[in-house]
């Protein structure tokens, strides 16, 4: 195996190339065209079929086979593929707080990366589903991007979505990486647990012709120019809203099309 293999099968779907250094020019453009390539969706869990975390299985999903996956596995792919550039990258485990008032000791559910480029330490986050960063972030407290930052301990951060008094809260993380077993157990907490609302409900985010569609079951949101909303009416139109995420429209069977539509239709 190539030591650049990951890197080569993204960028080939991505329609990008190098050279790629490790520089914040890279590490801007492989976070831009992330959505752009892969789909946020949690189709395995919600069918309750096993989600694995390697790297070889996650890389064969997702570059191979063209689909989607979770935060977990968006952020070990892009982990792995930013160190086959040269990067020096660490994982961190996050408490979602989205929808609250006041951050709360919720579980570790989220994996973000933090990068070293050029002396500075970014955020890289290609996998919180519906709000996707739009590039990497400093880690320095203030707006950036539509993002802010914040410090609610000595190596604690809080990153919401929006500024000033219109931002909502998106997830809390320390700067003390987490170690592999860590990540193991938080993706089979949200993977298998009652609780996930990964198991539960279909989520498909994505940047299709330059708009990002979210699919929440069977409502898809386009945020274009303007806000647009869509609920599906039939099984074709649920097939072909699904479908628009992959680069392959027929990557799922009939049959799994059919049963997540019933699913999503609870």
């Amino acid at each position: 195996m190539s030591h650049t293999e990951n890197l080569t099968s993204f960028a080939a779907a991505a329609n990008i190339s190098g050279p790629f250094l490790p520089d914040n020019a890279t590490l801007t453009t492989l976070h831009r065209a992330w959505p752009r390539t892969i789909p946020f969706e949690n189709i395995e869990v919600l069918l309750g079929r096993p989600v694995s975390i390697e790297v070889s299985d996650i890389a064969d999903k997702l570059l191979n086979r063209k689909r989607g996956g979770y935060c977990f596995e968006h952020n070990i792919l892009l982990k792995t593929i930013l160190e086959e550039v040269g990067f020096s990258v660490t994982p961190h485990l996050a408490r979602v707080v989205w929808g609250m008032d006041a951050p709360q000791p919720t579980p570790q559910t989220h994996i973000l990366l933090l990068v070293q480029v050029e002396g500075e330490q970014y955020i890289a986050d290609v996998g919180f589903g519906g709000v996707n960063l739009s590039a990497p972030l400093k880690l320095q407290e203030g707006e950036q991007q539509g993002f802010t930052l914040e410090r609610t301990g000595t190596e604690q951060w809080l990153l919401s979505l929006g500024v000033a008094e219109s931002k909502k809260m998106m997830y809390v993380f320390d700067e003390k990486p987490c170690e592999a077993a860590d990540i193991l157990v938080a993706s089979h907490f949200v993977a298998t647990h009652e609780s996930s609302v990964f198991r539960h409900n279909l989520m498909m985010t994505g940047v299709v012709n330059d708009v990002q569609h979210n699919l929440f079951n069977q409502r898809l949101t386009a945020y274009g120019h303007e806000k647009t909303e869509q609920q599906v009416q039939t099984f074709d139109e649920f097939r072909t809203f699904v479908s628009q995420f992959f680069k392959d429209p027929d990557v799922l069977s009939h049959e799994d099309m059919q049963r997540l539509y019933d699913k999503a239709g609870h």
